[in-house]
């Protein structure tokens, strides 16, 4: 709704209504949070409580979840930071089996690494990585070539 003023000029009037929320009792505590540790060498078994994680300075290792509040055995542990480079030469590579030449990696870092290949000319090449396991992965090519895979 529009006031006149004496200009005859319409003008809008706004009011706000703030209201106060008072809140008469704090709600019950909330469960611990998970903590990130950090030290050199492996997690002491008193360092952390149960969900806590660990990461070493020394290796880049990280630990976690902390299973118990009494022990660090059967936490999962990653290495961080670190890149394995594997070199072949042409002799190494086998094929072709229809069509598709291959070379298999016994890496055994315990994961599904990222890979990025490079001839050995320098040249970032797109190759099929087959992940047969945790630790064993097979490349393969239309052409056979000799390079360098970086797995991190």
């Amino acid at each position: 709704m529009s006031i006149i003023n004496n200009d005859n000029i319409p003008k809008l009037v706004i009011t706000e209504t703030v209201n106060d929320v008072v809140v008469a009792s704090p709600g019950p505590q909330g469960p611990r949070g998970k903590t990130i540790l950090n030290g050199n060498g492996v997690p002491a078994e008193n360092n952390g409580l149960e969900g806590d994680f660990y990461y070493d300075k020394q290796t880049t290792k990280f630990y976690g979840p902390k299973p118990t509040d009494l022990t660090w055995a059967g936490a999962t542990s990653y290495l961080l930071n670190m890149t394995l480079e594997y070199t072949w030469e042409l002799v190494q590579v086998t094929g072709p089996v229809n069509g598709v030449y291959s070379l298999v990696i016994n890496h055994n870092l315990g994961m599904k690494p990222n890979v990025t290949v490079k001839s050995s000319a320098g040249d970032v090449l797109e190759t099929g990585i087959d992940y047969n396991s945790n630790n064993t992965i097979t490349l393969t090519m239309a052409q056979p070539f000799s390079g360098t895979a970086y797995l991190s």
